[in-house]
């Protein structure tokens, strides 16, 4: 079989679902990076992809992945009791909504004083906005010190790290120095917390990461404490592409403003499901047969990787009447089933490998889209395409709003206040 990793790069969000269609809706088989593989589809499949007796992830990260977006020895490569004691450390801090309304708490304040920063501003772009934004909220939220200077290159950083994980040349290393560099600090600065040095707030992550013992009832090393600490505040970050897709969707159909301005939270919700269903963010995971399989009547061989179609499923028709519509009344009086809609994966959060923060994600959209659709601002002319063949990808100009002089006339009344 041909290797598809060059069709991959190339093609984007649309391989996969390309390659099914020509497969007639069967399990695809291909080959990446040297390896057979074969992606499923759909609610049973997720169940099958998330029983552990089934598939595993020791070993089934690449390294290029681990050296930009997930981290050396982090949860995401882990499997049994071992996953499950390493889980808990992020189950912890979201056991109830104390810690997300903590949170929405630094988003707000966050919110406000952008709008500050923003007031007289002819171009602000939003993704680049929201990103310093998010990461002022989620290291004040996190415990973890940084200054106004440090916060522009923290930001940068954590961005980078997830622009460059599925590309190659320049925006891979960008990724992976960033992960280098934020590693060794956050590394040094769990080593101060231990030693006294240093004061981290109680149930903060940064305190939870430095106290966190593993199944073995060892401390995870600064290094591993480093990496699990960015594998909190990197994934909220990451919610800057969801809030540029949002201003996104906004622009291109108005008629949803009024009732997010006017604080729905049952339709902020709904939106905010559907701004993460329709837009395109993780194309796929993958995992390693933990044994001889078999799926639709097709075997798999154990060792081989298996993987997920999330882009795919999130825009079956089967699932989603008219998938490529965007409607968030799909999602207005009740929530999404659990296997269904799987843009941060799929499973239960706390026992399988879904993301932990798929809820902190959610509490970023509905925290901030209402605030801007209250924002009052132009759209100047700009490239607002979405290339598919990206990965991760946004809208080409990062969305450039101009506030409007009455809401900067406004921001400057109320912080005068």
């Amino acid at each position: 079989m041909l290797d598809h990793t060059l069709a991959l790069l190339v093609q984007g969000y649309a391989w996969l679902p390309d390659r099914r269609r020509r497969s007639r809706g069967k399990p695809v088989h291909v080959r990446l990076m040297g390896k057979n593989a074969v992606a499923l589809r759909g609610p049973e499949a997720v169940r099958f992809f998330y029983d552990e007796s089934h598939i595993e992830r020791r070993g089934a990260l690449p390294g290029p992945l681990l050296d930009t977006l997930f981290g050396r020895g982090a949860v995401h490569t882990l499997d049994g009791q071992e996953h499950r004691v390493r889980k808990a450390l992020f189950m912890s801090l979201l056991k109830d909504r104390g810690g997300l309304n903590s949170l929405v708490d630094h988003l707000g304040a966050q919110w406000d004083l952008a709008r500050q920063r923003w007031a007289g501003r002819e171009r602000v772009v939003l993704f680049d906005e929201s990103s310093l934004l998010l990461t002022r909220a989620v290291c004040d939220w996190a415990g973890i010190p940084r200054t106004d200077g440090d916060i522009d290159e923290t930001a940068r950083d954590l961005v980078a790290m997830v622009d460059g994980f599925a590309s190659v040349g320049p925006r891979h290393l960008r990724a992976r120095r960033a992960r280098s560099r934020q590693e060794a600090r956050l590394a040094q600065q769990v080593e101060a917390v231990r030693h006294g040095a240093e004061e981290a707030p109680d149930g903060s992550v940064l305190a939870t990461a430095a106290a966190h013992r593993d199944a073995d009832g060892q401390l995870l090393d600064p290094h591993g404490a480093a990496v699990e600490i960015l594998n909190v505040i990197r994934p909220t970050v990451a919610v800057t592409w969801f809030v540029t897709f949002a201003a996104h969707a906004l622009h291109r159909w108005p008629e949803h403003r009024k009732l997010l301005a006017d604080g729905d939270a049952a339709y902020t919700r709904a939106f905010a499901h559907e701004v993460r269903r329709f837009y395109p963010f993780a194309p796929f995971i993958g995992g390693l047969a933990a044994a001889d399989l078999r799926w639709e009547g097709q075997h798999i061989p154990a060792g081989s990787t298996v993987l997920l179609d999330l882009y795919g499923q999130n825009h079956d028709a089967r699932l989603w009447p008219e998938p490529y519509v965007f409607d968030p009344g799909r999602f207005l009086g009740h929530e999404p089933e659990r296997d269904e809609l799987v843009p941060q994966g799929g499973g239960d959060p706390a026992t399988n490998h879904r993301c932990p923060g798929e809820d902190v994600t959610l509490t970023v959209l509905e925290t901030l889209v209402p605030r801007l659709a209250a924002l009052r601002y132009a759209v100047p002319t700009q490239n607002l395409g979405i290339p598919l063949r990206r990965l991760p990808t946004a809208p080409r100009s990062g969305f450039v709003m101009t506030p409007a002089p009455s809401d900067a006339q406004a921001t400057r009344s109320g912080a005068a206040q």
